[in-house]
């Protein structure tokens, strides 16, 4: 944290109501605008544009005492070179090697902003008096990124989802830092409800990661490419750890075949008999074994990214 003369902090405050009663539509709200999204148990702060993220750094924030604050703000002033006041001191410390601050400084609150540090090891910690650390260079190419009005939010999501461009999806649960929240494995399965991977995930599975809450990521579900009668299908199945999950009315087509779908209890008729169905992005899938059964198919070869099913 920095302490500035009284007439910094008044020229802050003015300029933080003057944005918050700007209007939705305002230019820093476009697509093409910046936007700081910090989450505090990741320590990470993202860059965005529009629904785009273009950057994450990992970030110090403040630690359980004095922690950083969280909510909607604007960068309401930038500083090369800021000078530093210690809290409960009465001497100045002049930019250079020996400020905390770095040589960059992007205000969000009076006496809270995102700066540069001359101890970089304290990255990704919980050890400031609530403003949040960058790495030098870090801060500096985000300082000529962003303008003065640049949102800024701060949250406290202990569960992130991950989906890679390869299909892969991967889940992490952040430690309490500030001991605001408890997780439970509902908290946790509502979480991947959102990404459509309701039911997919293996409970006992989901609560070891929930045990451990060390913020590192699990790879819990991947795409599988799908050969039905040794012809590739478009949609592919999902890999969740040993089990297949695969695309019924897909499966269905490639094998000149029909069901019957109940919508309200998930389930899969044919011939008199059910079987389980989850929805994931309006598609029905259905376990592997499950899927043999139901088309009289027998699994010839599994490899992680290949599955290939052939008729009996």
């Amino acid at each position: 944290m920095s302490v500035f003369c009284f007439s910094r902090i008044a020229i802050s405050i003015f300029f933080l109501l003057f944005l918050i009663l700007l209007p939705i539509s305002a230019a820093a709200q476009q697509n093409d605008s910046p936007q700081i999204i910090i989450n505090l148990p990741s320590r990470t702060l993202q860059l965005y544009y529009g629904n785009s993220m273009s950057k994450e750094y990992y970030v110090a924030i403040g630690k359980p005492s004095t922690p950083t604050p969280m909510g909607n703000f604007y960068i309401v002033s930038k500083e090369r070179d800021p000078i530093w006041i210690p809290p409960g001191r009465n001497y100045v410390v002049m930019s250079g090697p020996d400020n905390p601050l770095g040589y960059r400084w992007m205000e969000f609150l009076p006496l809270y902003g995102i700066h540069g540090t001359n101890a970089p090891w304290t990255i990704g910690m919980a050890v400031s008096n609530g403003c949040v650390r960058m790495l030098e260079e870090e801060a500096e190419e985000l300082f000529d990124i962003v303008t003065n009005g640049t949102p800024v939010t701060i949250t406290y999501e202990r569960i992130k989802i991950d989906i890679g461009k390869s299909g892969k999806a991967s889940i992490r649960i952040y430690p309490d830092v500030y001991g605001y929240n408890t997780i439970t494995l509902a908290d946790v399965n509502a979480k991947l409800a959102e990404y459509g991977y309701k039911g997919f995930v293996n409970e006992e599975f989901l609560s070891a990661i929930l045990r451990e809450e060390s913020g590192k990521q699990v790879e819990f579900a991947k795409e599988q490419n799908i050969r039905i009668n040794h012809t590739r299908l478009e949609q592919k199945g999902i890999l969740v750890g040993n089990s297949a999950y695969l695309p019924v009315w897909a499966v269905a087509a490639a094998c000149k075949s029909g069901f019957i779908w109940d919508a309200k209890k998930e389930l899969i008729w044919k011939d008199n008999i059910a079987y389980k169905g989850l929805i994931k992005n309006d598609i029905i899938y259905s376990k592997i074994e499950d899927i043999e059964k139901l088309f009289s198919l027998r699994t010839d070869f599994q490899e992680n990214d290949e599955l290939e099913l052939n008729s009996d």
